[in-house]
């Protein structure tokens, strides 16, 4: 079967980017011949065709051949409108993100957050949509768009390690990371406001932060104040906490950092699905979060979730979880059991599990479209 791709990009420390990455690799591995066409992709390993045009696309033979056209859609891009132009012999599914609403964005991204609503509206021309969350399809239904649909979620990587125990067991310091764009709807400067409220409420508390996100799809403006909240629980509290500000790492260290935390903290306001929750519930992180979006359902009741965008909550719930890491409990018995409990909840995202649920899908899809062509 011939399959067609299409994307904005694909490119690194991305989850859609990723999503798209290992579709194409697991179709290709299956037999199948695909391709992705995209303005830019950071991946040697998959098939695919960088254009700068939709003319590009619509001229190759791939396109024009194609069974099946996949198309990943998560904010405004050229490519999406040749969904009203795929051949009419193949089938369209478009895979939707979701799109962040723009009064969590700086205000210079509103134009683009209003297009990116606007082109939305191409999934009706869809034969079917894929919604990898709940939240993603009440999004197309509150803005009329009932094309049949399928829920399939996202993979988290395969090579993450459920540790026996954590280094703050031995040595009594607790480490909290964060993981997400340093954007306002990801809450960095709230959960160092927290931070903050911890270590003033408590003069014993002793703790370290890791803040990792790709700076350059941040929010400069937003990273400016994050360093300035840094460098002010620095001189505050100079013995007592350390905060590092990592911005994109590899893969290896991302691992290691989320194996070694106890706490990963994401006061986030939006959510289509969050892989992050999930990496760091396979690492053995307590979460604490905001209660919004799909977050609830992706967490599946192992976080601590709070009022969005209640900071004193956010704090207390940081306090009562670093209230239970301290004690001899949770190093002897508490750990090991929530570490089980996490362990089955992200069982159902391992890659395996995703790739059969994702290759059945695509038969049903094959069968659909051999009946329409015959």
């Amino acid at each position: 079967m011939r399959v067609a791709y299409l994307a904005g990009v694909c490119v690194a420390h991305d989850a859609i980017s990723n999503a798209i990455h290992s579709e194409v690799r697991w179709l290709k591995e299956a037999g199948h011949e695909v391709r992705l066409f995209t303005y830019r992709c950071d991946y040697g390993d998959i098939p695919h065709k960088q254009v700068s045009s939709l003319w590009q696309v619509m001229s190759d033979p791939g396109f024009q051949s194609a069974d099946i056209v996949v198309f990943h859609f998560g904010v405004y891009s050229g490519l999406f409108d040749l969904l009203m132009v795929t051949p009419r012999h193949a089938k369209r599914i478009v895979v939707f993100h979701n799109i962040t609403p723009k009064q969590f964005l700086p205000p210079s991204a509103a134009p683009l957050i209003e297009r990116s609503f606007r082109q939305m509206s191409n999934i009706v021309f869809a034969d079917h949509v894929v919604c990898v969350s709940d939240t993603n399809h009440d999004v197309l239904l509150s803005a009329g768009i009932t094309v049949p649909w399928t829920k399939l979620p996202l993979a988290i990587r395969d090579d993450l390690v459920m540790p026996a125990s954590k280094p703050s067991f031995v040595d009594g310091l607790p480490r909290i990371v964060f993981l997400g764009r340093f954007v306002q709807s990801k809450g960095p400067g709230e959960l160092l406001e927290a931070v903050r409220r911890v270590l003033d409420g408590n003069p014993d508390r002793r703790l370290q932060l890791d803040l990792i996100g790709n700076l350059d799809f941040s929010d400069q403006a937003i990273i400016a104040q994050v360093r300035l909240q840094i460098d002010a629980l620095h001189r505050m509290f100079p013995e007592r906490v350390r905060v590092a500000l990592k911005g994109s790492v590899a893969d290896s260290e991302k691992q290691a950092l989320l194996a070694e935390a106890d706490i990963f903290a994401l006061p986030t306001y939006h959510e289509g699905f969050c892989v992050p929750i999930l990496e760091a519930l396979a690492c053995g992180c307590r979460v604490v979060s905001y209660e919004n979006s799909n977050v609830p359902a992706v967490s599946g009741g192992l976080a601590s979730l709070v009022p969005t965008g209640d900071v004193e909550a956010l704090s207390r719930a940081l306090d009562d979880a670093l209230r239970d890491i301290d004690s001899k409990d949770w190093a002897s018995t508490g750990y090991h059991a929530y570490a089980e409990r996490a362990k089955a909840h992200v069982a159902q995202f391992h890659p395996d599990a995703v790739r059969r649920s994702f290759l059945r899908f695509i038969e049903r899809m094959s069968g659909a479209w051999r009946q329409t062509a015959a």
